[in-house]
Formats: C-alpha cells, sequence, structure tokens
C-alpha cells in the first residue's frame, strides 16, 4: 500500500522530470534552429 507521502514524492518526481524533459528539449531547439526544425514543406506531410 502505498502511503500518502510516497505519493507526493512520486508525484514530485514525475513532475522533476517533466520540468527536465521540457528544459532539453527547449535547449535542443534553440541550437537546432527553426529551419532544422521544421523543414521546407512540412505541413505537406499531413
Amino acid at each position: 500500500m502505498i502511503v500518502p507521502t510516497e505519493r507526493a514524492l512520486r508525484r514530485r518526481q514525475a513532475v522533476g522530470l517533466l520540468w527536465i524533459a521540457l528544459a532539453i528539449l527547449l535547449i535542443s531547439a534553440s541550437r537546432a534552429g527553426w529551419h532544422e526544425i521544421f523543414l521546407a514543406r512540412w505541413w505537406r506531410l499531413w
């Protein structure tokens, strides 16, 4: 059985991992540049 303190700890860990993933995504996107993220005619892929 999960006690409330363990549930809060797991929630904080999950939120922390999401923040780290978001930071990595933003740093990678800023270093890559828009022309590498959105290739020419990317909208035709849909």
